[in-house]
């Protein structure tokens, strides 16, 4: 290829890179400008302030728990459930496997608007009433996270070599002792990134969470979209707003960060054995 192209190809480069940073890096930059500085608008000029970021957890406290403890419930189904699902398709412990698993990654091909609509019909009459409780929501949020939860899970599996749990039992261990003393320290990673796919999956959820959250029981993304476009004639909901994202989305990040780390690590250890 000639010089002149190469010139091109770099300037396409640089032109897409360029591209793509300013717009996933621009709005997170305003974002941080937003929480730390006085007013909209007014940029630097109007100073620092760590006003919006101690100011937050007094506003909205009450649905930071709620979220946390929403995302941390629905962490720990997603665990035991995708850990109990993914076995047993893998070891062909249920008959029809392939059911199982268009079952469990159904509600990702379904709408989140849909999916509550459904999650409402189905849970609003008796036997079961769970319309209006917690208890939906958190329905709502496990079905959401188990398809992320559940291919991770079953991955990790597929990586450790699940015929160990044979070999373990050819020399006399119990299937429930070889899978927690051989394959339990192999997936482990997995099985905890599977689980922090589910958290960060349920704390971001505002569609879903919108159509079967309880009126008091409300969740940051819903008090966040309600608190910033509410008619109250004051810029100051943008600041807190952005400081409430800011907390938010490091929370995210680290979760993201995290999974990758393991998932990682996992996957060199593989390799090395």
């Amino acid at each position: 290829m000639s010089a002149r192209r190469w010139r091109w190809v770099y300037l396409l480069d640089a032109a897409v890179l360029g591209g793509l940073g300013f717009l996933v890096v621009a709005p997170l930059a305003i974002l941080v400008l937003l929480s730390v500085t006085q007013e909209w608008g007014t940029g630097f000029r109007g100073g620092l302030t760590v006003q919006w970021l101690l100011e937050a957890p007094r506003v909205f406290g009450a649905s930071i728990l709620h979220s946390l403890a929403v995302a941390s419930v629905t962490m720990a189904a997603t665990l035991l459930l995708s850990a109990l699902v993914a076995y047993g398709v893998l070891t062909r412990k249920f008959r029809g496997g392939i059911v199982v698993d268009a079952l469990v990654m159904a509600p990702l091909t379904i709408s989140y608007i849909v999916l509550g609509l459904a999650l409402i019909l189905a849970f609003k009459e008796p036997p079961l009433r769970l319309h209006g409780t917690v208890w939906l929501l958190l329905v709502g949020h496990l079905m959401i996270a188990m398809p992320l939860g559940y291919r991770t899970t079953l991955a990790t599996l597929e990586a450790a070599d699940i015929g160990l749990v044979e070999a373990a039992r050819g020399l006399g261990a119990s299937e429930w002792t070889a899978v927690r003393r051989v394959i339990l320290p192999l997936v482990s990673p997995g099985l905890v990134a599977s689980s922090l796919l589910a958290f960060v999956t349920s704390l971001q959820n505002y569609s879903l969470s919108f159509m079967i959250a309880p009126e008091r029981y409300k969740t940051v993304p819903l008090q966040l979209f309600e608190y910033i476009f509410a008619e109250t004639g004051s810029y100051s909901n943008y600041n807190l707003g952005a400081a409430v994202s800011l907390v938010l989305m490091a929370v995210l990040l680290s979760a993201l960060g995290l999974v990758r780390w393991l998932t990682g690590q996992s996957w060199h250890e593989n390799l090395n054995v």
